[in-house]
């Protein structure tokens, strides 16, 4: 099994993570048919700005670099803790490079993140995957998570 640590992220990686995520999320609401091509873009760039209006300082957000044993950057992580006596987090993005999948480090990835959140004396952890992910979709069930909601579209 490939191990890896989480590193927080710099300013460069958070840029670089906001630039990649903004544009995944609005293809992925494209692709699924919650919105439309022309404004999805745009409409990620706002959903982002709303979550992080302090950027990489927005309270309560944590922002995590993944290296493997060999200290090459393999993806990353981003959750927010909520506020509120129970401690759980959400997970924003979890994100691993195109080359590195298939290896074994999205395992590895969320492995750290439990290990982490555990530290941060988190109860639970919870997360949103788009149903044609079917790869995340296993990998999040193997590790435990159980879905606890589910959205049902019919296009007409």
């Amino acid at each position: 099994m490939v191990d890896v640590r989480l590193v927080n992220m710099t300013s460069k990686e958070f840029q670089a993570m906001i630039e990649g995520g903004t544009k995944r999320y609005a293809d992925e609401n494209v692709k699924v048919g919650y919105w439309p091509p022309g404004d999805a873009l745009q409409r990620s760039m706002e959903a982002h700005e709303r979550l992080l209006p302090k950027g990489r300082y927005t309270e309560g957000h944590h922002f995590y670099t993944a290296f493997d044993e060999e200290g090459l950057e393999v993806g990353h992580v981003w959750i927010k803790v909520e506020p509120g006596e129970d401690r759980r987090a959400f997970i924003y993005s979890v994100f691993i490079k195109e080359e590195m999948r298939g290896q074994g480090y999205g395992k590895a990835m969320m492995m750290a993140l439990e290990a982490k959140a555990r530290r941060m004396k988190l109860d639970s952890m919870a997360l949103h995957v788009f149903a044609y992910n079917q790869t995340a979709i296993g990998l999040y069930r193997s590790l435990g998570y159980e879905v606890k909601s589910l959205n049902m579209m019919k296009s007409l």
